[in-house]
């Protein structure tokens, strides 16, 4: 049906735009659509990929937070589900980040460390400068993401047009 395809297609464009393969923005849309989870079988009837190609997205999108696997009572096959709330992809994206910002500071921890033992130069002065400037980045973005794990989307929404009306307010 037409309709549905165009929410794949969306799924498939989505993909793209994070670098990420056609095969897992079609699966994830599918499982958007689904009426309930699916079997790696049900996805490959689908969407027309093969069993391996399915597989290997359906555990990067598991792994990436996008899709969950779930059991049927005395079924031993794997379903997976999208996770459907926007709420809760939001959380996800927000952790995975957060996850990201640790990993890069902790690699500038390192890198400074590093520097401390190296002969003093030019190019050691202009690195501890740049890591200088990009830890206090890292820092205002885990900043943002620990307070923005502290709210709902809704919640967020409204204080930021809150704060948008007050200073609208200010500006005439």
């Amino acid at each position: 049906m037409a309709a549905r395809r165009c929410v794949i297609e969306s799924g498939v464009q989505m993909a793209k735009m994070w670098g990420i393969s056609d095969a897992a923005g079609a699966l994830k849309g599918s499982l958007i659509l689904a009426e309930g989870p699916m079997s790696m079988d049900d996805l490959v009837e689908e969407t027309g990929y093969s069993k391996s190609t399915v597989s290997t997205n359906m555990t990067f999108l598991e792994n990436q937070g996008v899709v969950r696997r779930v059991r049927k009572p005395g079924d031993k096959r794997n379903y997976y589900v999208a996770m459907q709330d926007m709420e809760e992809a939001f959380k996800a994206e927000n952790n995975k980040f957060k996850q990201m910002v640790s990993v890069h500071l902790a690699a500038i921890d390192e890198a400074e460390e590093i520097l401390e033992r190296a002969e003093p130069s030019e190019e050691v002065d202009r690195l501890c400068h740049r890591l200088v400037s990009i830890r206090e980045d890292c820092i205002k973005a885990q900043k943002l993401v620990d307070l923005v794990d502290n709210f709902s989307m809704s919640e967020i929404i409204e204080i930021l047009e809150r704060e948008l009306s007050v200073r609208g307010a200010k500006n005439k």
